[in-house]
């Protein structure tokens, strides 16, 4: 089905020296409702086309200054997509070549048949506006693609919706576009934004209008669509006024995201420098994009509980169920990154290997439900103790412990092992079948090194263990440092 010729918004350029011809014109096309531009050279047409973008040009072919063949030439190089209806007087076939040759769609000959005229400016019209309109489908569908195709590739919410905005700007070319996120207590707040430079920028801006709240939330949860194509003639309440105004708005158009039966947002086109009228194509296209960030937004929560979900499971893959501090598993998870980390910083590490003294004899006399409540104790001195937040505090198995130290030299590591002994003592730890002591007593064994490619982790983790062997050795409850 052909299209009719939008009349109103139709803007025809006359292009003729003969000012009888072009009053003639002028006036054939404004009486057929087209609002009519004039050019008396082909010069001073293509400033007019830049400047206006008429849907219709109507040449003359013979002018001073610059002919309607070069004019029509020179708008095919700025790729002018408009029907250009050349008007000789030169009826040979030549000068018929010619015309179309240099771009014109179609052509007239003097004296202009009025009725013909008519009939061909419709034509020309029609076929421009259903190729308008083709064109401004394609582009549209393609961009649906490019958004769907973006929800596919990414799962962060935010850049599909930054795009979105930037690109639904461009294809529409309107002046702002926005996401307009709903927060619980029925304000909200302006999620994403695209926005031409002359406008002022509203990313992250509040709104707590009762216009929301009140009326458009209930609005939305039924599906509707707003357009506003003049905010001067809508009819609009003072609040919903002062809103668009706050917005430098002058038109716009405005689709629910509405997510389980609850309006997630708004996607909206503003129109700020000036009235429009929202066609068919437009409301289509915002529409199937709300559609799309649903999508969106539901593969990001499910991808949001998988994360929290994962860091779940990592804890708890991480961290020792009975003291609740790192496990083995941890533990050489993070020393090989901070050995590798201080090898290219050249910076000491050290370790500290704990032991609790005649703990077996512990669990002979206590029982194990008593030997779990120690092991937890002990853990959380240790834990105390560090004060860093690269430092380690782990179980490195049965009722030995393990306390990973970056950027700790010898001297560090002494003090942070007598400060283990120290707060140890301090908890009056009753162990009366512990042979050195009433009380409970660990050993330490203590190692630094500069990781380096010559050396390893093994060596790191059997000198610091050949000291807590040392340690036992010599009497326990104390500390000896690897030399």
């Amino acid at each position: 089905m052909t299209p009719s010729v939008h009349k109103n918004h139709t803007l025809v350029l006359v292009v003729d020296d003969d000012l009888v011809i072009q009053m003639q014109l002028r006036y054939a096309m404004q009486k057929e409702g087209y609002q009519v531009l004039v050019a008396n050279d082909g010069k001073a047409a293509l400033s007019i086309y830049i400047e206006s973008n008429p849907d219709l040009i109507l040449l003359d072919a013979m002018m001073p200054v610059m002919d309607g063949f070069s004019c029509c030439a020179q708008l095919q190089e700025l790729n002018a997509n408009i029907p250009i209806l050349m008007i000789t007087g030169l009826n040979d076939q030549n000068s018929v070549d010619k015309a179309f040759a240099v771009g014109a769609a179609d052509y007239i000959t003097k004296p202009i048949h009025w009725a013909v005229l008519r009939q061909r400016v419709r034509r020309l019209l029609q076929m421009h506006w259903v190729m308008k309109e083709l064109q401004s489908r394609i582009e549209k569908e393609q961009l649906i693609a490019k958004i769907t195709q973006k929800i596919r590739q990414s799962l962060n919410l935010e850049i599909i919706l930054s795009t979105t905005v930037i690109e639904v700007r461009k294809l529409l070319k309107t002046d702002r576009v926005i996401v307009y996120r709903f927060l619980p207590e029925g304000n909200g707040y302006v999620i994403v934004e695209s926005v031409a430079p002359e406008w002022q920028p509203m990313l992250g801006k509040v709104f707590e209008d009762t216009y929301f709240s009140d009326k458009c939330t209930y609005n939305y949860q039924q599906g509707n669509i707003y357009t506003i194509d003049d905010i001067d003639n809508a009819g609009l309440s003072q609040c919903h006024i002062d809103l668009l105004t706050e917005l430098q708005a002058r038109a716009n158009l405005v689709v629910p995201i509405e997510r389980e039966n609850n309006v997630w947002g708004l996607l909206v086109a503003y129109e700020c420098s000036r009235p429009r009228k929202w066609d068919k194509l437009d409301i289509e296209l915002l529409i199937q994009l709300a559609d799309q960030l649903v999508m969106a937004i539901q593969q990001a929560e499910l991808y949001q509980k998988l994360e929290i979900a994962n860091q779940k499971l990592q804890q708890l893959a991480s961290i020792d169920s009975l003291t609740e501090i790192p496990n083995r598993r941890s533990f050489d998870e993070v020393l090989e990154r901070e050995w590798n980390r201080l090898e290219r910083e050249k910076a000491p590490l050290s370790l500290i290997l704990c032991d609790i003294d005649f703990f077996k004899n512990y669990n002979d006399t206590y029982g194990h439900p008593a030997g779990d409540k120690c092991l937890k104790e002990v853990a959380q001195v240790l834990n105390q103790v560090i004060q860093r937040s690269g430092d380690l505090a782990a179980r490195y198995g049965g009722e030995e412990f393990a306390l990973i130290l970056p950027n700790t030299d010898a001297t560090g590591a002494v003090y942070i092992a007598e400060t283990i002994l120290l707060q140890i003592r301090s908890q009056n730890l009753i162990h009366e079948s512990s042979k050195i002591s009433s009380y409970l007593t660990l050993s330490l064994g203590v190692a630094t090194i500069i990781p380096q490619a010559t050396s390893s982790l093994t060596w790191l983790i059997a000198k610091a263990d050949e000291a807590l062997y040392r340690a036992k050795e010599t009497g326990r409850n104390r500390y000896c440092i690897h030399q």
